[in-house]
């Protein structure tokens, strides 16, 4: 059995680090592209603080082998925003107008020269544009130049603007070493299928950054991975506040890790409680018996055969196109909360008695489809329910429930009915709530089915089943 520092040594060598190739191209098409943002900035009369390679393949260097994301940033002035709205802070709505009209006349512009292609503009908090320079993804963002004292006392105006300091700080505090440590931790969240707000555990999981913060607090692959396990008991802050200060600030959060450049913001608000329990699953697996394929991400696995022909009859899967035209996030959060909503209509009847029990459901998507597999408790259950009247001392609320149910007994105080159910087929209700409430008609609902028919499909079952339910505290 392997060591993890020989498993280190060996995945880093043969599969992680960075090659000259690597390197050297992505260097090459960012200069490329720097050249055409210049120009039409100077055509606009717009003056550019920096425009810069951010992300992991920018001066962190802790991007992986065969990466090919430019995540290319274009520094501004404040004083632009003073000077057109007489204000340094505006508000977000007439930031997104500002940036969406440099975003049209700069950007897009830009990457039309560089030669890019599948240009569009995309809208997360703010509009930027993204597109396709060979074989890399490139993504061209407008943020500001705002001092730290400035952020932590007023906030950002968009969402990046820390970016360019979370960029310095790990340049400066991780070593070369602690950067291909956080490397492998990328590639292990990767290949557990816990890694960004792509993640098909949970609604999002760890991000780069939040790995490169957990690798500075401790410091080795090894005690990230111990130190990831404690979490949400060790609470990670850069300036050092206790734990009931951090946890009457962040009450609402599982995990928390501080931002080092804003003590207002914890960076791991957004990891999920399940991407989490599965991801200590496998550093417990990891470090007990370390093996290459803990760093190498493959295809989200599907059922064998003998499994799918033993599944129990609790399962169903439903699949969309999506063809709103929305940010993939935006997609995820509406099917998220619609199928939360559907869960809460199947657990239990209009008037609070348990119908099919605990539901639990999970999200899947590539490109523009996405698959929900849902897990349903008891899907047949008996065509009446017994529902609970009021207790017999409520006169006035006793003779409204007789004149409803005539059969109703009186039984431990209260009065209860034998009442027939809308539904008591879960498939037959879940095809009705389908029909009855529409995410939206470019949303379009391709299948349902009780194992998956797509290989997206039987992904999120395998995904539910095995990453999800057992490991749900």
């Amino acid at each position: 059995m392997r060591n993890l520092s020989a498993v280190r040594e060996l995945v880093l060598r043969k599969h992680i680090q960075p090659s000259r190739e690597d390197i050297e191209r992505a260097d090459r098409y960012f200069k490329r592209i720097r050249e055409a943002v210049q120009y039409f900035a100077r055509k606009r009369k717009i003056e550019t603080v920096f425009i810069r390679l951010e992300g992991s393949a920018g001066s962190k260097q802790t991007q992986l082998r065969n990466s090919r994301e430019l995540d290319i940033f274009i520094g501004l002035q404040q004083q632009l925003l003073i000077e057109k709205y007489g204000s340094p802070h505006p508000a977000k709505t007439t930031v997104r107008k500002f940036l969406g009209d440099l975003v049209r006349n700069i950007a897009f512009k830009a990457a039309e020269l560089a030669g890019c292609h599948n240009i569009s503009i995309t809208h997360a908090e703010h509009p930027y544009v993204r597109a396709v320079l060979d074989d890399y993804q490139v993504d061209l963002v407008f943020c500001f130049d705002l001092p730290l004292e400035y952020i932590s006392e007023n906030g950002p105006i968009t969402a990046v603007d820390r970016t360019v300091h979370h960029s310095r700080f790990v340049s400066e505090h991780l070593s070369s070493s602690q950067r291909d440590d956080v490397r492998l931790l990328k590639a292990f969240f990767q290949s557990g299928f816990v890694y960004g707000d792509t993640s098909p555990v949970g609604r999002s999981g760890f991000t780069g950054f939040s790995a490169e913060i957990l690798m500075y607090h401790a410091r080795n692959l090894m005690k990230s991975l111990e130190t990831m396990k404690q979490l949400p008991l060790e609470l990670l802050d850069y300036f050092g506040r206790s734990m009931s200060e951090l946890r009457d600030q962040f009450k609402d959060d599982y995990l928390i890790i501080i931002d080092p450049t804003d003590p207002n913001r914890n960076l791991a608000a957004s990891i999920s409680k399940r991407a989490h329990n599965y991801a200590c699953h496998l550093a417990r697996q990891l470090l007990a018996n370390p093996a290459p394929h803990y760093f190498i991400k493959g295809d989200i696995p599907v059922l064998s055969s003998s499994q799918e022909r033993n599944l129990v009859k609790n399962y169903m899967i439903i699949t969309y196109e999506d063809n709103t035209g929305w940010h993939y996030t935006k997609t995820r959060d509406k099917l998220y909360k619609y199928f939360t909503n559907l869960c809460n209509f199947l657990s239990h009847e209009a008037t609070g008695e348990k119908r099919f029990g605990k539901c639990i459901f999970e999200e899947v998507f590539i490109d523009n489809i996405f698959a929900v597999a849902l897990h349903i408790e008891c899907p047949l259950i008996k065509p009446t329910f017994l529902r609970v009247g009021p207790p017999s001392e409520l006169d006035k609320a006793v003779s409204q429930f007789l004149k409803k149910h005539s059969n109703a007994v009186l039984k431990n105080g209260r009065y209860h009915a034998e009442t027939q159910r809308a539904f008591s087929n879960a498939e037959d209700a879940v095809r009705h709530y389908l029909e009855q409430h529409i995410v939206s008609r470019k949303l379009n609902l391709t299948s349902l089915s009780l194992k998956g028919i797509q290989k997206i499909g039987k992904q999120a079952l395998w995904i539910l089943k095995n990453a999800v339910i057992p490991f749900l505290k």
